[in-house]
């Protein structure tokens, strides 16, 4: 939610609805739910000149299940993720 933070700053959340075409409901979803589809997240990124790879990535991570391996990524984000 971090780039979602950084999006509403530039512009509201029913400006983004409108040039994402989706209905403002989905981004309060996003936000209630503490993440963003891949699709989403990285449209935001690269509209606010960010790597929208390392987003869509992220994003999908948070839309994982809990799991073992996602546990491991976790605990060894700081030698993977960029910031």
């Amino acid at each position: 939610m971090e780039l979602f933070e950084r999006a509403v700053q530039k512009q509201s959340a029913a400006d983004w609805a409108r040039e994402l075409n989706v209905d403002r409901a989905a981004l309060s979803m996003a936000k209630k739910r503490g993440r963003l589809a891949p699709a989403i997240a990285g449209y935001i990124a690269m509209k606010l000149g960010a790597d929208p790879e390392h987003w869509i990535a992220i994003a999908a991570l948070e839309a994982e299940p809990e799991s073992v391996p996602l546990a491991r990524l976790r605990e060894n984000a700081k030698s993977w993720r960029k910031r």
